[in-house]
């Protein structure tokens, strides 16, 4: 690490007012310079008047209305559970309480010297649940709510999470959203919705005639960028389909960005965390603009098992779904191919996936190669000179990594030109008595 590495961590503000002492501690222990705080504050009138909630908390009917729905009509999801606890999208209800310790927490930061951004939420709130992109009374409302988390409370910046549509293990969320409103915004932005619909369509009507040696072809053998495109066909709403979406997204931010600006100022910092590199057209992330809409990048790469993982565990069950004769290692290779991985010596076997153990990321996977991986592709995509900090495990959030490896990859994040890095906990950097 250099002197002049910035090194953020996520923390709650109940874990910062309950510990005094940690701030410090992480400052002059691990070299910390800024915390990414939760927002759980309470929200005045003027901010909560534009929540397109019906009530607190909203009636289900309400929040259907607001969420993404799947080319086959049907809504993201039927839970809706994480939305019916908010006063709006991604705001849970607060208390006076958590409000004054919130401030509190950003008082200590600010006394350790530390720079204070908040984490703030929009679209995909949790797993398959996603607020609709196109929906303008969403929009309405993540506007006045970004405006008065940069004006508020004295912060530096605002960290978006989930600006993105549901996570890649989710192959439903690929394609979402085709809703009334999103219909009109892809004509808004030069798409016909119907056209994409047809294509993609014919493109999985094509895939699912291959046969087993057409699939074993595709699987093990080194494929160009293009060579999968022979078995779908090449009609342009399928290629469409996810520049629509990585659009919508960057359209979108583009606003954010500027109504952000114009309100808490120039140096104010306002962005997104961006879903790994090899997999993240697949969420709505075109990496190489982020410059637009961010005013820096930070790639997300601490979850191993919930991104690329789970993605490979999907994705090869659906194929076994529709090749029943496909074997499994096959399957996971046609999975890693596909998702920009078949360059790493991963698993046969789902087995060894270990998915849900603590070790998971780690026990039969090439942890460090993963992670470098999209940290390096990242770093390409990214625009030149952004400020980027790729998020790597500290410990706890959920899982441990082992210390070595977790040092490894700062090194690698600041030999690829990293400004910096992330961390999400800290249980493996130091030991501290967390109350």
């Amino acid at each position: 690490m250099t002197k002049s590495a910035r090194v953020g961590l996520y923390l709650d503000p109940e874990i910062i007012v309950r510990n005094s002492g940690y701030l410090e501690a992480l400052r002059d222990r691990i070299g910390l310079n800024w915390v990414i705080l939760t927002f759980n504050g309470k929200l005045p009138p003027e901010v909560l008047a534009h929540s397109p909630y019906d009530s607190v908390p909203p009636s289900p009917a309400r929040v259907r209305e607001l969420i993404a729905y799947h080319l086959d009509g049907q809504p993201c999801t039927d839970d809706l559970t994480v939305a019916l606890r908010g006063v709006g999208p991604h705001v849970s209800a607060s208390t006076p309480q958590k409000d004054a310790e919130m401030r509190q927490a950003i008082a200590m930061c600010h006394a350790a010297g530390l720079d204070v951004w908040f984490m703030a939420g929009m679209y995909t709130a949790h797993e398959s649940l996603m607020f609709c992109p196109g929906n303008k009374e969403n929009e309405r409302w993540y506007e006045a709510y970004y405006t008065h988390l940069a004006t508020a409370y004295g912060v530096q910046g605002i960290d978006i999470t989930h600006a993105r549509f549901p996570k890649t293990s989710l192959p439903r969320g690929i394609f979402l959203c085709a809703c009334a409103a999103c219909t009109q915004a892809a004509t808004e932005l030069g798409y016909d919705m119907e056209a994409m619909r047809s294509d993609i369509a014919h493109a999985l009507t094509r895939f699912k005639q291959l046969t087993l040696k057409q699939l074993s072809t595709l699987a093990t053998n080194t494929l160009g960028p293009l060579d999968a495109l022979h078995f779908v066909g090449l009609r342009p709403g399928l290629l469409d389909w996810f520049r629509f979406r990585a659009d919508l997204i960057a359209r979108n931010m583009k606003h954010f960005h500027t109504v952000v600006h114009q309100a808490a100022g120039p140096d104010f910092v306002f962005g997104a965390d961006n879903y790994p590199a090899s997999l993240s057209l697949f969420a709505g992330h075109d990496q190489t603009r982020w410059g637009e809409f961010s005013d820096f990048a930070s790639p997300l790469l601490s979850h191993v098992d919930a991104f690329p993982m789970k993605t490979w565990a999907a994705w090869a069950q659906q194929f076994q779904v529709w090749f029943p004769q496909l074997p499994e290692a096959e399957a996971l290779q046609l999975a890693y191919r596909l998702g920009g991985y078949a360059d790493l010596d991963l698993p046969d076997n789902l087995a060894d996936f270990a998915l849900g153990e603590p070790d998971s990321e780690y026990r039969h996977m090439p942890l460090r190669e993963i992670v470098r991986s999209d940290m390096a592709k990242a770093k390409l995509y990214l625009p030149e000179g952004l400020p980027a900090y790729p998020i790597i495990q500290g410990g706890g959030a959920p899982w441990d990594w082992p210390l070595p490896t977790v040092q490894q990859l700062m090194a690698d994040a600041l030999d690829l030109g990293y400004a910096g890095y992330i961390f999400q906990g800290t249980r493996v950097l130091m030991d501290y008595d967390l109350k």
